[in-house]
């Protein structure tokens, strides 16, 4: 019996090492499935904060181009209303500008208006002050007439008389051909400052 005793004694222990070394394995299997699991929740979470912060990063820049297309075109608004603003009162100045202030202009305006009305009956309209000049200039054959006006705008306005050809050389019309140019050089010294 003493040897039935002992067998049994140890098939026990046998299968207390064996339970022991199971239970041994299944605590590190658990652990090993604890780690992947944490893991894969920290990748998980952290590809998750990537994806909000990657969003959030988009959002703000985003915002910010809309924010800083905002204020460009609200710069560019205003800065086309100071050159509206200047070109109209230039144009004032300039329509209502006395003939000394463009005497070294006349002769040019005069013969690029001659020249587009030459060989048909036309008309010149000026202020009475260069009407003399105007006339001295007029070819002696040409059947353009001179005619003064005291309403007429600083430089020369000359017409066909069937009015199909205008030649528009007044300071303000000369201003408009140039406004463009003009307005581009304006905005380089209102950005300069």
């Amino acid at each position: 019996m003493e040897s039935l005793d002992a067998l049994l004694e140890a098939l026990d222990r046998d299968a207390a090492a064996e339970a022991a070394l199971l239970v041994s394995r299944a605590e590190q299997q658990a652990q090993g499935i604890r780690t992947r699991a944490e893991a894969e929740r920290d990748r998980r979470r952290g590809e998750a904060v990537g994806r909000i912060e990657a969003l959030g990063r988009r959002e703000v820049a985003r915002a910010a181009a809309a924010a800083a297309r905002r204020f460009l075109e609200s710069r560019l608004r205003e800065r086309a209303r100071v050159v509206d603003r200047i070109f109209a009162q230039a144009a004032g100045e300039l329509g209502a500008a006395g003939p000394e202030r463009y005497a070294a202009l006349l002769p040019g305006l005069i013969h690029e208006t001659l020249r587009f009305l030459a060989g048909a009956p036309a008309v010149v309209i000026c202020r009475p002050e260069i009407a003399a000049v105007v006339e001295r200039q007029r070819p002696g054959e040409s059947e353009v007439t001179v005619r003064a006006s005291a309403d007429a705008a600083a430089g020369i306005l000359g017409q066909s008389a069937d009015g199909r050809v205008v030649v528009d050389e007044t300071l303000p019309a000369l201003l408009r051909r140039r406004q463009a140019e003009l307005a581009i050089a304006l905005a380089v010294r209102l950005e300069a400052g």
